[in-house]
C-alpha cells in the first residue's frame, strides 16, 4: 500500500476514486436503507396475513365437511343401509356419498366398530382414530404418507325417543402438496405442513424442502432455500399437537425493486469511478509526464553509468511549470557531472598509471637484476658447468616470471568475454585443484563435493580461472606455514542453496591480517614478494560478471575461507562482456 501511495499519479487516482466512492456509497446506503425500511414491515405483514388466511381456509374446509357429514349421516337411505348390517349393501353407499361429498376417504362402521363400507385409499385406517359407540363428533388431524389427513367423524343413530346408535360416518380429506399449491395460489405465499422436524407437504419444489426441517414454531425469521431468500413464519395448528403450518414470503421477489436500484447505483458508481479515473489521469499527466521523463533518464543513468545523459522534454502549455523546472535543473546537473567526470577520469588515469608504473618498476626490475647477474656470470671464462646451469636456470625462471607478470596485467586490463554453456561445477573444481597444485609439494586438496549439484549454465573456463587463482593463493598460504595439527591443509567443497551453488575454499594457513583484509581485492595489492596482486581482483571480476558473489573470512593463525556463490542459471541479467577497471 505504501508503494502504491508513493506515486503522485496513484495518489491523485486514489483521491479521486475514494471521493467518488464515498459520495456514491452514501447515496447507495441511503436509498437501500430507506427502501429496506419500507419493504421489511410490508413483508412481515404479508407473511402474517398469509398464515392467518391459510389457517382460516383449513378451518373453513373442516367446518364445511363437518356440516356435510352431519347431513349425510341423517339421510334415511344411509340409515336404512346401515340398519341391515350388511357390507354388500353399505359399500355402494360409501362409494356414492364419498363422490358426492368430494372427500378423499369415507368409512362406515357399525356400533361395534366393524367396517361395513370403506371408500378411498387407506379409508380403513380411519377406524383407529374414532370411538365406535360414541355419540360425540370427532375432528382430528393425523399424519399420512400423502401429508396431513383431517378426519371428521359423526354418529349414525335413530331417534325414537331414545337414540339408537347404528354406527359412525367418518370422512377425511388430505392436506397434501396439491392443497399446499392451491393455498399458495390463493395467498401468494409458499405453504408447508410439518411435524416433528419432517415436512409432510409443501408448495415448494422437493429439492428445497430440506431447509424447512430445522424450523421450530415462531418467527418471522429469514431462511435461505436454494438460491432464494424467504421470510418464514411457523404457527402450530390448533388442536393438533406437534403439527405446524409454515408460511414463507419470498424476500428475493419482494426486494426485486431494491436489487434494480442497487444495480443502477452500482452501474453509476462504476461509470463515475471510471470518469474520475480518466479525468484524474489527465490532470496527473500534466505533472507526472515531465517527472516520468526525468525518472526514466535517471534510470538509464543508473543502468548505463552514463552520467552525461540529458532529458529531452517537449514542453506543452498545460504541463506543470515546477516539473519543467525540475527537468531543466536535471540537465544543468548532468552538465556539471560531465565536467567533473572528465576531470575525475583524468585523475584516475594518472593514478592508474602511477600504480602500474610502481608494479612494473618493482616486479620487473628484480627479475632483470637477477638476469643481469646471471649473464655476468656467463661472461666469465672460468665458469664451471654447474655454475653455468644455475645461471641459465635463474634466467629461465625470471623470464617465466616476467611473462607471468605481463600476462596477469593484460588479463586484468582487457575486457572479459563470457561464453555460457552447461557446466558440471564439480568437474571444474577437480580440474582447478589439479592445475593449481601442478609442480607443488604442498599437501593435496581435499575435495568435499556434493554429488547432487545440477548442471549450471555458466562459463566453465572463466570459472576455472577464478578457482585456480583462489586455490593458488591457498596453496601459497599452506606452503608459507599452516596451523599445526589442523587437517587437511586445504578443503574445496560444493553445496546447493536454493537457486545458487556455493563453492568454498578453506585453508589452514597463517590467515590475513585485518588491515590487509580490506585491500585484498585492490589491483596490485600483495604481501608476497613474487606476487602481482592481481589474482583475487581477476577472480572477483569473473565471479561478478557471472552474476555471483565472492566473500572472504580470515583470522590470523586460523586460516582463510573464500566463498563463491554463482546462480544455477546465470543467463538472467547477464552481461556478455564485463570490463575490468584499471
Amino acid at each position: 500500500m505504501m508503494r502504491v501511495a508513493s506515486s503522485l499519479t496513484n495518489r491523485i487516482f486514489l483521491a479521486s476514486t475514494m471521493l467518488a466512492l464515498l459520495a456514491l456509497g452514501f447515496a447507495f446506503y441511503f436509498v437501500n436503507a430507506r427502501v429496506s425500511e419500507v419493504t421489511e414491515p410490508e413483508l412481515r405483514r404479508a407473511v402474517s396475513d398469509s398464515a392467518t388466511l391459510v389457517e382460516r381456509r383449513r378451518q373453513d374446509l373442516m367446518d364445511t365437511f363437518t356440516t356435510l357429514a352431519r347431513l349425510v349421516a341423517d339421510l334415511p337411505k344411509l340409515k336404512a343401509g346401515m340398519a341391515t348390517g350388511d357390507g354388500l349393501t353399505v359399500q355402494p353407499l360409501a362409494d356414492e356419498y364419498r363422490k358426492r361429498m368430494n372427500v378423499d376417504v369415507l368409512l362406515l362402521t357399525d356400533r361395534r366398530g366393524t367396517i361395513l363400507g370403506a371408500s378411498g385409499a387407506d379409508a380403513a385406517s380411519l377406524r383407529a382414530v374414532i370411538a365406535p359407540d360414541s355419540l360425540d363428533e370427532v375432528s382430528t388431524l393425523t399424519t399420512h404418507a400423502r401429508g396431513l389427513l383431517q378426519v371428521i367423524s359423526v354418529p349414525l343413530f335413530i331417534d325414537t325417543g331414545v337414540k339408537e346408535i347404528l354406527g359412525r360416518l367418518s370422512v377425511g380429506f388430505f392436506m397434501d402438496d396439491a392443497v399446499a399449491t392451491r393455498l399458495h395460489e390463493l395467498t401468494g405465499s409458499e405453504v408447508a405442513f410439518a411435524a416433528g422436524g419432517r415436512v409432510l407437504a409443501s408448495s415448494l419444489p422437493a429439492e428445497t424442502r430440506g431447509g424447512l426441517q430445522a424450523i421450530t414454531s415462531g418467527g418471522p425469521f429469514n431462511l435461505q432455500l436454494g438460491n432464494e431468500e424467504f421470510l418464514a413464519l411457523a404457527r402450530p395448528m390448533p388442536g393438533a399437537e406437534g403439527l405446524m403450518t409454515v408460511v414463507l414470503q419470498s424476500r428475493t421477489e419482494r426486494l426485486r425493486v431494491l436489487r434494480t436500484l442497487r444495480a443502477g447505483l452500482a452501474g453509476t458508481l462504476i461509470v463515475s469511478v471510471l470518469l474520475a479515473t480518466v479525468l484524474s489521469y489527465l490532470v496527473a499527466r500534466t505533472m507526472t509526464r515531465p517527472l516520468s521523463v526525468v525518472t526514466n533518464a535517471m534510470r538509464e543513468v543508473a543502468a548505463t553509468g552514463d552520467l552525461t545523459r540529458k532529458v529531452t522534454l517537449h514542453s506543452r502549455a498545460w504541463d506543470d511549470e515546477d516539473a519543467r523546472l525540475l527537468a531543466s535543473s536535471f540537465n544543468t546537473l548532468t552538465d556539471s557531472i560531465a565536467r567533473f567526470q572528465r576531470e575525475a577520469a583524468q585523475k584516475d588515469r594518472l593514478l592508474s598509471l602511477g600504480r602500474l608504473s610502481t608494479v612494473i618498476a618493482h616486479e620487473v626490475r628484480n627479475p632483470l637484476m637477477i638476469m643481469r647477474a646471471s649473464l655476468a656470470t656467463l661472461w666469465s671464462d672460468q665458469i664451471s658447468a654447474t655454475e653455468r646451469r644455475e645461471a641459465l636456470t635463474d634466467i629461465d625462471e625470471e623470464t617465466r616470471r616476467l611473462n607471468r607478470i605481463v600476462t596477469e596485467v593484460l588479463d586484468f586490463s582487457k575486457p572479459i568475454r563470457f561464453e555460457l554453456g552447461d557446466t558440471q561445477v564439480n568437474e571444474v573444481c577437480r580440474a582447478s585443484s589439479v592445475a593449481a597444485w601442478a609442480g607443488s609439494n604442498a599437501p593435496p586438496v581435499q575435495l568435499d563435493l556434493d554429488p547432487q549439484i545440477p548442471l549450471v549454465l555458466t562459463d566453465a573456463e572463466r570459472l576455472r580461472t577464478a578457482l585456480v587463482n583462489i586455490l593458488t593463493n591457498a596453496r601459497h598460504a599452506v606452503e608459507d606455514g599452516s596451523s599445526p595439527g589442523a587437517t587437511p591443509a586445504v578443503v574445496l567443497s560444493t553445496r546447493r542453496h536454493g537457486d545458487r551453488i556455493a563453492v568454498t575454499v578453506r585453508d589452514r594457513g597463517p590467515g590475513i591480517a585485518p588491515d590487509d583484509l580490506a585491500h585484498i581485492f585492490d589491483p596490485f595489492f600483495t604481501t608476497r614478494r613474487t606476487g602481482t596482486g592481481l589474482g583475487l581482483p581477476i577472480a572477483k571480476n569473473i565471479i561478478d560478471g557471472l552474476g555471483g558473489s565472492l566473500s572472504v573470512d580470515s583470522r590470523p593463525d586460523a586460516g582463510t575461507e573464500i566463498r563463491i556463490e554463482i546462480p544455477i542459471n546465470v543467463a538472467s541479467g547477464f552481461s556478455q562482456t564485463a570490463v575490468a577497471p584499471v
